[in-house]
């Protein structure tokens, strides 16, 4: 069985101190299509906490598991990424 996840890494912070992080990660119940759906909605309407007010949206799709959205607000740009993803390994750190 797959185990699909759908990652937002986007710009947080303001102006000069930005910084690229994963700020969700959202758990797919089906398959990557299923993924592809969610990860496409996400791109379209995702609310990002920066800009505030949203003048402009665009999307572009990398490929068909990634798309990038950049959003022009009053004063600055801001984009974010969305990632299908399949889980592929997780490891617990080891008891010492």
């Amino acid at each position: 069985m797959n185990d699909w996840r759908v990652l937002i890494e986007e710009n947080i912070g303001r102006l000069d101190r930005k910084e690229w992080q994963i700020s969700d990660i959202y758990q797919v119940k089906g398959g990557r299509e299923e993924a592809r759906s969610i990860a496409y909605e996400l791109a379209m309407r995702h609310a990002p906490k920066h800009p505030v007010t949203e003048k402009e949206r665009v999307v572009y799709r990398i490929n068909e598991d990634m798309w990038l959205t950049m959003i022009t607000g009053a004063t600055s740009r801001y984009h974010y990424r969305v990632t299908v993803a399949e889980l592929f390994t997780r490891t617990n750190a080891p008891k010492e």
